[in-house]
């Protein structure tokens, strides 16, 4: 798309008071941002209003125009505009109610042709939470999807890591709620540079956005806008995480969730969702079933090992404390450690401290 037209598309999108409901209905009534500016005021007032017509005809950004020019210039390559009418902006997005009119991305921007999977989960996870969102992500990447999530702390985190490390040609998209010049968390920053050198991070703030609480629920429906289903790994009963997939099921995208302890407040949501219908996944294999796919044998594999070790098959996969893996069975105590430390360093167990581990998906 050439800069004249970019232009009128800014311009219209930085005008205070627009915002999405408008700008479609503008866009839906007059064909394009720029015929919006060569139009009477009272012709738009009959659509917006004679406050906000008045808004637009008057408007005076060219300082944010200029601005995000200059940083779209600095690295043609990598960074993008994508509007509702380039050839580039996904379908499915395109799909939803409200979809952003335009949105910022930087890195490679093919990913957004790939099938796309969201993975989405509380700030605070369990370990049992973090091996799940990183072993899910690596097995979805290999078998050609792209991971998408909102780049914040915990599970987030941990399925773009995840991705990443498949080191397939699909790996992840960050979708954001700030400008694309801000990292946030200052926790990310390592995998947010990362994911711009390997990945795709996308916006619809424009730069200089900080991040606000209201930005984040939007950012959410672009993440399961751009996804054929959404993996809710964990969540509080009332987390953010919930927001994302009540927008699942009010897109008509897969709504899917890993269940876990009942003892574990941050798997109430998921358990909540199961009951609403969500698919209960206990493997990766579920949600490729779940959406129609066929994996890899590779995959098949992975997934379907059973574990034999008698040690593994006594933990199942609540914590459990060392006493009670020892009932039982017939080992030495000091073998039993041995084995478990073992198990550990294979990541099929995970040392929760005090004398307490947990079972973990094989990868």
């Amino acid at each position: 798309m050439n800069k004249k037209i970019n232009y009128y598309w800014l311009k219209l999108y930085f005008t205070y008071g627009v915002g999405v409901v408008n700008f479609l209905k503008l866009l839906q009534h007059f064909g394009s941002p720029e015929n919006v500016f060569n139009q009477d005021i009272n012709i738009l007032a009959k659509v917006v209003g004679k406050p906000l017509a008045n808004a637009i005809l008057s408007s005076n950004n060219e300082l944010e125009i200029e601005k995000t020019f200059a940083w779209l210039e600095s690295s043609p390559l990598t960074r993008h505009i994508i509007t509702l009418e380039d050839s580039r902006y996904p379908i499915e997005l395109a799909q939803i109610a409200n979809p952003p009119v335009l949105f910022f991305a930087e890195g490679d921007i093919e990913l957004l042709k790939n099938n796309k999977i969201a993975i989405v989960g509380t700030r605070h996870p369990t370990n049992y939470g973090i091996d799940n969102a990183n072993n899910f992500a690596e097995i979805l990447a290999r078998n050609n999807f792209t991971i998408v999530s909102g780049l914040a702390a915990g599970i987030d985190r941990y399925a773009h890591e995840g991705a990443l490390s498949a080191k397939s040609n699909c790996r992840t998209i960050a979708v954001i709620g700030t400008g694309l010049d801000i990292m946030y968390p200052a926790s990310n920053k390592m995998l947010y540079q990362k994911i711009r050198e390997s990945g795709l991070i996308i916006s619809e703030f424009s730069l200089g956005t900080p991040p606000t609480t209201s930005n984040f629920p939007r950012r959410n429906r672009i993440i399961v806008g751009l996804s054929k289903a959404c993996l809710v790994v964990e969540s509080a009963i009332d987390g953010g995480s919930m927001i994302s997939a009540n927008f699942a099921l009010e897109s008509g995208r897969e709504v899917l969730a890993i269940p876990g302890s009942v003892h574990n407040p941050m798997a109430r949501g998921c358990h909540k969702l199961i009951k609403m219908g969500a698919k209960l996944c206990e493997t990766a294999n579920d949600i490729l079933d779940e959406i129609k796919y066929t994996y890899t044998e590779e995959t098949r594999n992975i997934v379907n090992d059973e574990d034999i070790d008698p040690i593994l098959l006594k933990m199942g996969y609540d914590e459990v404390s060392i006493d009670i893996i020892c009932q039982g069975l017939n080992i030495d105590f000091a073998e039993l450690c041995a084995k478990l430390l073992e198990l550990e360093l294979d990541g099929k167990i995970i040392n929760c401290g005090n004398g307490r581990y947990q079972r973990v998906f094989n990868r």
